[in-house]
């Protein structure tokens, strides 16, 4: 017993005296915790982040039933102290700031069919409005001129104007029900004047929040104007209450409030969950008929971001979740090599243990205990590896919940690397135990030749297959196992002959080549695990860049620029836009383009874009033909970085520079319609006119297809076709002229603001707004960024396994040479040959590595596009290539293996001969 404690002892004590060794072990561990622990917070932070890309993206103008707040109103009582409850209610969600009161006149809608007004007057004038409150409306309101006091209403600036009052003056409200109805009347003192919104009723928002835009539709009506909010009276709650019961108004109080800021996805989730069960609450014990004013009315948009932002991190987890399995995969892998490695090492130590009687499960214990200190603190320290790893280069979202699940993670990993430690242990030891008994000899396994064909068979099998299933994703790496093992047959050809060479000079690469050919099955193991590491670590990076190069592509081709906006006409923009000329009867309209007509002028950031359905006699489909002003479009809209889109950039300045041919044929790019290939033009159909374009260039994408092919021409020969019903016209009738639809769209590479900074002026109102920001946010263009991200942190581990295999038989090849490098220095080569000729060894193994991993990735370049493109079916197609980058990337991880390799070997080597050979 006391001899087994000193052994376990020695065992923990010793595995931190193992220097080099004990690194190893270390690096191996914090490897597998690191994997093990990220996927937690990896998991957390995408799903935090794409929570508030989706709030970020609410815009300002949506209804509450889309934004981040919940708004209850429920008839509880006729007064502001009945709603207490309610507002107790709201205050008991957690993630919600502190519920605002708020009540609008509904003496209208209880009225209904009778007539109802609400009026305010000063000075013989009259204007409607309606009472609102609000708890602070200094601060809720934007101010015009100085306020005075709180104890009035705050009047809407033009209902000010209209009536000739300032702050500090009175006005008289009055409410009449019926047309014969007596108006109940009470004087008001005028606290302040505040400004409105861009639609001239509601009031303006103050910088930085939203509350007024939110409520927009929640607001009383305008009692003549149906479909108009009305001028609001704006008062704090108090001062609404005592007016709305002197005219006999009757208020329907709300409460509001508002979701945190910062709230992680998992809060907001509870928050609408219990939002959800105040909401079936309310509607159970407050139940209303029909259409009833009073009737609960319970909007949050909490419930559809969340649901939204969930969406997207379901389609990241489904991409990244594999992976994450793969990197714990190749963590434990690690552990075990490590473990492989340390049996071969400790050889005669388990030849010893046998001698003496060791059971083979007390070796397995020591060997556990011996790696335990050291499990530890990579366990610890890949935690906090893994911890800053995503905070600093993960996805931008917090890391609020996850250290403890991330933690358990890294601890069940080690737990299981210092389990496959001890079985390890244990079976070696057992060898030695329970020798086999003499057999008849039998023919190793050709593991080479056979992995070249496991390789072979995968590549040909995923370049006939329909789709990319998960196991598909080995054969980046069975391929550059294949061209590891041809890497490391290769030294053996490199051999030097028996006899030292004469001249000094050859000395050194005669040994280098010698010993390269001399390691055995060790030295083709460390070749292929070298080169399989390099080759992931390049393909890893080739994969990023290929995939976000794909992603701005098509991000490109999908949106167009940074922003478009649909609008009714380009004329909206250009104020000197000449009227259509109008229609004379039995005379035929004249022909060409109408005098003064243009393509409205824009800042250099913008540009106005015509689009029409089109049909040719080529077959049946649709087309879309994009009418553009080539000399500005090129530079708004979006190119992306690959050939295709370059190619259409290079067509749109040919189309530029010469927009028709030399019979004033408008010329054309034809985008993506193979039907075109043998015909020097095509006949479109516009309308029930058909007109021929001259085919210019041909290229297979561009910005702003909608998925089928296209025909880009200018604008002023194609509008010269089309005459009197040119769009840039001003129509004659709201309808607008043409027989046929063309769609109008503003172009803007400044993103939505440069839109509004186009519109705003000229008081145009877009139908919609689409942006590229919108885009890059969609759930598979985040799933594949991140999934390739974290397929790059493995490549990384596989990278430092690389460098930690060199490292391993830079010292073995050490250990086991040096009485020979001893022998040598005394027959006359010198130590200083002897080290360069190391040297020179590690050198070529790094180099034959390298260029085999660069080769083996080359290789996957024709299934590039199966193995990484998650939308096969978007255009440009992908294209996967090699990572400038990422080769020098690559080449700088082979160079730092090769110096920690040539390091070692030096800090190996004894300075006494008998040493080396006594020991040897």
């Amino acid at each position: 017993m006391a001899l087994g404690g000193r052994l376990a002892v020695a065992a923990l004590v010793g595995g931190l005296r193992q220097r080099a060794w004990t690194v190893l072990t270390l690096c191996a561990f914090l490897v597998l915790a690191a994997a093990a622990a990220a996927g937690p917070m990896f998991a957390e932070a995408s799903d935090n982040a794409a929570f508030e890309v989706r709030r970020e993206q609410v815009p300002v103008t949506a209804r509450q039933n889309d934004a981040a707040v919940v708004r209850l109103s429920a008839n509880v009582g006729p007064d502001s102290l009945d709603q207490q409850k309610v507002i107790d209610d709201l205050r008991g969600v957690a993630g919600l700031t502190e519920p605002d009161l708020t009540g609008g006149s509904i003496g209208a809608e209880l009225a209904k069919p009778k007539f109802w007004g609400s009026t305010v007057s000063a000075g013989g004038k009259t204007e409607r409005g309606r009472l609102f409150a609000v708890g602070s409306p200094a601060e809720e309101l934007v101010a015009v001129g100085k306020a005075v006091g709180d104890d009035g209403v705050w009047l809407a600036e033009p209902v000010a104007e209209e009536l000739g009052v300032r702050p500090g003056g009175e006005i008289v409200l009055a409410v009449v029900t019926g047309n014969r109805g007596i108006p109940k009347r009470a004087t008001a003192k005028v606290s302040g004047v505040y400004a409105v919104d861009r639609g001239g009723r509601l009031p303006a928002d103050p910088r930085g929040s939203t509350k007024w835009a939110l409520r927009g539709g929640d607001t009383p009506g305008d009692t003549e104007y149906r479909t108009l909010p009305a001028y609001l009276l704006v008062g704090n709650v108090a001062t609404v209450e005592r007016l709305a019961k002197t005219v006999d108004d009757q208020i329907l109080w709300a409460v509001e409030a508002a979701l945190k800021p910062g709230v992680t996805l998992s809060e907001a989730r509870r928050t609408a969950a219990e939002i959800d069960y105040k909401r079936r609450y309310y509607a159970t014990v407050r139940p209303a008929e029909g259409d009833d004013p009073l009737a609960l009315n319970f909007a949050s948009g909490i419930g559809r971001i969340v649901a939204t932002a969930q969406a997207t991190t379901e389609t990241v987890r489904q991409r990244t979740r594999p992976v994450e399995w793969a990197a714990t995969g190749v963590g434990l892998a690690s552990v075990l090599a490590v473990a492989l490695l340390s049996a071969r090492r400790r050889e005669r130590e388990l030849r010893h243990t046998a001698a003496v009687g060791m059971s083979p499960i007390t070796v397995g214990g020591l060997w556990l205990l011996e790696n335990l200190l050291p499990a530890a603190v990579g366990a610890g320290l890949g935690w906090l590896a893994a911890w800053q790893l995503v905070e600093r280069l993960g996805p931008p979202g917090t890391i609020a919940e996850s250290w403890e699940p991330a933690a358990v993670n890294a601890a069940g990993a080690t737990g299981i690397g210092l389990l496959l430690v001890a079985v390890v242990g244990a079976a070696a030891a057992a060898r030695r135990v329970r020798p086999a008994p003499p057999a008849t000899a039998k023919r190793s396994i050709p593991w080479g030749p056979v992995l070249i064909i496991v390789a072979l068979v995968a590549a040909a099998g995923l370049s006939q297959a329909d789709g990319v299933r998960g196991v598909d994703l080995l054969v980046p790496l069975l391929v550059l196992v294949a061209a590891g093992v041809l890497a490391g047959w290769l030294p053996a050809l490199l051999r030097g002959g028996g006899k030292i060479p004469a001249a000094p000079t050859r000395v050194v690469v005669w040994l280098a080549r010698r010993r390269l050919g001399s390691g055995g099955t060790e030295r083709r193991l460390a070749v292929l695990v070298v080169t399989a590491g390099l080759g992931m670590l390049l393909f890893a990076l080739s994969a990023l860049h290929s995939t976000g190069s794909s992603a701005d592509n098509r991000i490109a081709v999908a949106a167009g620029a940074e922003a478009v906006a649909k609008i009714n006409g380009s004329w909206e923009l250009d104020d000197q836009a000449p009227s259509a000329p109008p229609e004379v009867p039995n005379q035929a309209p004249p022909k060409g383009l109408v005098p003064g007509v243009r393509v409205p002028p824009l800042p250099p950031d913008s540009t106005t874009v015509w689009h029409v359905d089109v049909s040719t006699p080529l077959d049946d489909g649709q087309r879309d033909l994009l009418v553009i002003d080539p000399a500005r479009f090129k530079d708004v809209a979006l190119w992306g970085t690959g050939p295709d889109l370059a190619a259409a950039r290079d067509a749109v300045t040919a189309l530029a520079a010469h927009p028709t041919d030399v019979d004033g044929m408008p010329r054309a790019i034809v985008v993506a319609d193979p039907s075109t290939v043998d015909v020097p033009l095509v006949r479109v159909s516009l309308g029930y006119n058909a007109e021929n374009l001259m085919i210019a260039e041909r290229v297979d994408a561009f910005p702003g297809m909608r998925g089928r092919p296209m025909y880009v021409v200018a604008a002023d020969p194609m509008f010269a076709l089309l005459g009197v019903d040119d769009p840039r016209l001003v129509p004659r009738t709201e309808l607008g002229s043409p027989m046929f639809v063309i769609q109008t769209y503003l172009w803007s590479s400044a993103g939505e603001p440069g839109v509004l900074a186009v519109t705003e002026p000229k008081g145009v109102q877009p139908e919609r707004i689409d942006t590229a920001a919108q885009l890059r946010e969609d759930g598979a263009y985040v799933a594949t960024s991140r999934a390739r991200g974290y397929q790059l942190a493995i490549a990384g581990y596989l990278a430092l396994l690389a460098i930690l295999t060199l490292c391993v038989y830079a010292q073995r090849t050490a250990v086991l040479r040096r009485p020979s490098d001893l022998m040598l220095s005394r027959i006359g080569l010198g130590r200083a040959r002897v080290r360069r000729a190391r040297s020179l060894e590690f050198v070529l193994l790094a180099v034959l590595s390298f260029a085999f991993a660069v080769a083996g990735v080359a290789l996957l370049i024709p299934l590039g596009g199966r193995l990484l493109d998650d939308q096969p079916g978007l255009l440009p197609a992908f294209s996967f290539q090699l990572s400038v980058p990422g080769i020098a990337v690559t080449a700088g991880a082979a160079a730092v293996a090769t110096v920690l390799a040539v390091l070692i070997t030096a800090a190996r080597s004894p300075g006494l001969e008998e040493e080396a050979y006594r020991d040897n």
